[in-house]
């Protein structure tokens, strides 16, 4: 692998892990100093990315699971499960296993049939990565439950350490709001309205990853009330809310105003990012080789960095012919995690 190429990964590895501690943070995870950033978390998107790039960092991972055991209740699971079979995400048959773990209590029900949609394999895997990328063994007996969906790991001790989500932070809007309106479709509608001046239902069931028919229904009803306004254009109905008054009711006049990013096609670009930047076979390649394999790397995952809002952050790689490619790659994938 080119050297610079190579040094990268551990470099992404780093950018990557540092990324998921800030976020996990902000909602209650302990572990790194809170941020101030002010774009919107997604915690369902967070959790699948989560299930790949934590395997790298045991401590990350049952941190989330600690949270998970205690906040899990604020999991949209439809639309979790909606986002999969939208997104390229490989860490499935970890969620399964995460969701047999939260499989009890009041939660059981939502959870259960996520943990047994996912068949075990027939022999299992670590699930731990060192940091050079291979396998952590087991110390210690198997965890079973993790057994079960085909995942070695050690024995699962949760710490109790995390917290509750503070809501008047920017970045835990959403959270705020499924704490007052419960987890369902009308958060989810109010939340895309803070964030945008007005929206078509087409708009916010697709960057929201919602059934179109439901949030047209939906925003029907809610527009009966008068908080949700109606503004036709041309043959459309956009709706939209006032803002500021909300904004009032939430105690979040004194802060910046939260940003909403439609984290999932980031996610799983940056996450088939990774995974190719693990793939061995790029040790032998020559740099142009190697070139080569990264922009058309780039050209895969273009479309989900444009729904995501990312495209136009990137360099246009025709200017840049050969291996001189590599470092400019380099350059574009830092920004996404700026």
């Amino acid at each position: 692998m080119n050297p610079s190429l190579k040094t990268f990964r551990g470099e992404y590895q780093t950018l990557l892990l540092d990324f998921l501690w800030r976020q996990w943070s902000a909602l209650g995870v302990a572990g790194q100093t809170r941020g101030d950033d002010d774009r919107i978390i997604d915690a369902e998107a967070l959790l699948l990315f989560t299930c790949t790039v934590g395997r790298h960092d045991a401590r990350l991972f049952d941190e989330m699971l600690d949270w998970l055991h205690t906040s899990g209740w604020l999991i949209n699971v439809m639309r979790l499960k909606r986002i999969l079979r939208t997104e390229t995400f490989a860490g499935e048959r970890v969620l399964a296993a995460i969701a047999g773990l939260l499989a009890k209590g009041a939660d059981a029900p939502k959870w259960k049939h996520l943990g047994a949609s996912v068949e075990p394999p027939s022999a299992a895997d670590g699930l731990f990565f060192a940091e050079d990328g291979q396998l952590l063994p087991v110390l210690g007996e198997p965890e079973p439950l993790f057994a079960r969906y085909g995942w070695q790991r050690g024995p699962l001790r949760l710490r109790g350490y995390s917290q509750e989500f503070r809501p008047t932070e920017a970045s835990n809007l959403v959270l705020q709001l499924r704490a007052l309106f419960g987890i369902n479709v009308r958060c989810e509608i109010a939340i895309y309205l803070l964030t945008h001046e007005a929206a078509h239902p087409s708009q916010i069931a697709r960057d929201a990853y919602y059934f179109e028919r439901a949030v047209q229904g939906t925003l029907v009803d809610m527009s009966r009330s008068c908080i949700i306004q109606v503004r036709p254009t041309n043959r459309e109905k956009r709706y939209w809310l006032k803002q500021d008054d909300w904004m009032r009711l939430l105690g979040r006049v004194e802060q910046a105003k939260p940003k909403w990013i439609t984290w999932p096609p980031l996610f799983s670009a940056l996450e088939q990012i990774w995974l190719r930047l693990n793939d061995t076979e790029w040790f032998t390649l020559e740099p142009l080789l190697q070139a080569s394999e990264v922009r058309q790397l780039m050209r895969n995952v273009r479309p989900s960095l444009d729904r995501a809002g990312f495209d136009r952050a990137f360099s246009d790689d025709r200017q840049h012919l050969g291996e001189s490619y590599l470092p400019v790659f380099i350059e574009d994938v830092k920004k996404l995690l700026a």
